[in-house]
């Protein structure tokens, strides 16, 4: 781009370094305190999402965040995408296959984001065939996954400080 500063004509670029360290500071993932969770609202989940999955995401030093937990007036779907992009990482419990927690935790991966897969073992065999290569944690009970999160927080994202 050129431009001209007074008198003295300016010609500038931004070299393939310079873009990749304003891409670094536009994401700022290391400073993110927020974890998105993407999961089914069904009613017979509800227990899960206030329960072991904001247990483990708090324990772990980060603020948890469902999108239906706080009123707004946003468009649902813009809300959604802001809100992973101002996330640490997204918890992808696809127990009830709903395409809505497929289609948040794919923007999360190609956003660079860490998606941690959950899945209730009775709905395993349900699991779509193009995520079955990533580790979920397959669940029975509250105390397991809240176990077994939290340890995936820690040793994928790091303990954080938000707690």
């Amino acid at each position: 781009m050129s431009q001209e500063i007074g008198p003295v004509p300016l010609s500038i670029a931004i070299t393939a370094d310079g873009w990749d360290y304003l891409e670094k500071l536009e994401r700022n993932i290391e400073k993110r305190t927020q974890a998105f969770v993407a999961m089914s609202f069904s009613e017979d989940l509800k227990s899960t999402w206030e329960g072991p999955i904001y247990r483990a995401i708090k324990k772990a030093g980060y603020k948890p965040y469902r999108v239906d937990a706080e009123p707004h007036t946003d468009r649902i779907d813009a809300k959604i995408i802001s809100e992973i992009k101002n996330s640490r990482f997204v918890v992808a419990d696809v127990t009830d296959q709903k395409r809505g927690v497929y289609f948040e935790a794919g923007y999360a991966i190609g956003m660079g984001l860490p998606v941690l897969w959950c899945v209730r073992k009775d709905d395993l065999d349900k699991v779509h065939f193009d995520t079955r290569q990533y580790n979920h944690i397959v669940w029975e009970t509250a105390e397991d996954l809240e176990t077994r999160l939290y340890d995936f927080i820690c040793a994928i994202t790091g303990k954080g400080k938000e707690a």
